[in-house]
């Protein structure tokens, strides 16, 4: 049923087409300030990257909201760093991530038929933001890479360290009623499915089970702020530098430079007390069983 938003014969509702030019607008003002700041910053960057300033690749990580050729549109390109501001470039970042949520909430009222457009017909209205940051040749608009927020501090911390988060899963509990309802929507004229209705079937229909799905490593950032009454500590994802008040002449927080491709491999112990066999049950859902 159509969206009130986006009534037919118009392929974007006008709320859609306001936010992205809000958000364009913000982004190209914020690039501005921050390159005009005097604040210290420091971004990790690659050999291939060196050939911009520091403050120009901050700006390109901030305002990267394009797919590239060959991206997989489930990930987002990120990185880590530390970028002191003074108070106006905080209200922009804080103007910023306003605008990324108001153009998500506008997306979200879209069917999928206008999202299926949405890349084609924002790219029409970027010309300012793509001149800014020659950005040729990046013609489709990554929503992910939109809707995610500049992680912003409030106050300056002591103490920062970064560290990949390597052994994240979501699991998601089911029964053996639920697994066997998903398993049927599968090709059931394929050998494997058999051997795994075969397998599921004899589990009575309320046995407990587990879907696990491993996700994408990710930096984290550990924070910490010295108080006369102790440490206040705060852990956050970081796809994106870190964003704080900085005053002039200050230099960054104590901090690691950790490496820019995430350890391959867990690096955390399995713990002892796990009770999901790591033998998956179901292959084709990633269904696990509890071990007694």
């Amino acid at each position: 049923m159509p969206d009130s938003h986006a009534p037919s014969g118009q392929p974007l509702a006008s709320e859609l087409l306001e936010a992205f030019d809000n958000l364009n607008r913000s982004l190209a003002q914020f690039c501005t300030l921050l390159r005009q700041s005097n604040r210290a910053l420091w971004i990790p960057r690659r050999d291939s990257e060196s050939s911009i300033s520091e403050r120009d690749f901050a700006c390109s990580l901030i305002a990267d909201i394009w797919y590239r050729d060959g991206q997989d549109g489930r990930c987002t390109r990120s990185r880590h760093g530390l970028i002191g501001a003074d108070e106006t470039v905080l209200a922009s970042a804080h103007t910023l991530n306003q605008h990324k949520a108001a153009f998500q909430q506008a997306a979200s009222r879209l069917n999928a038929q206008h999202l299926r457009e949405l890349p084609t017909q924002l790219a029409h209205r970027s010309a300012l933001l793509g001149e800014l940051l020659n950005n040729q040749g990046l013609g489709r608009i990554h929503l992910k890479q939109c809707y995610r927020q500049v992680p912003i501090l409030e106050s300056t911390p002591s103490r920062i360290g970064f560290n990949w988060y390597t052994s994240g899963r979501s699991i998601r509990r089911l029964t053996a009623e639920d697994a066997m309802q998903l398993l049927l929507k599968l090709d059931q004229s394929q050998p494997h499915v058999q051997i795994q209705l075969a397998r599921l079937s004899p589990l009575s229909a309320e046995t407990p089970l587990a879907q696990l799905q491993t996700q994408v490593p990710v930096m984290r950032a550990n924070i910490a702020w010295k108080q006369d009454q102790g440490w206040i500590r705060q852990a956050r994802n970081c796809p994106l530098p870190l964003l704080f008040p900085l005053a002039e002449d200050s230099p960054l927080p104590e901090h690691n430079r950790p490496e820019l491709e995430p350890p391959a491999g867990r690096q955390r112990a399995e713990r002892s007390d796990a009770r999901i066999d790591p033998e998956p049950f179901i292959p084709s859902l990633r269904i696990h069983r509890y071990q007694h």
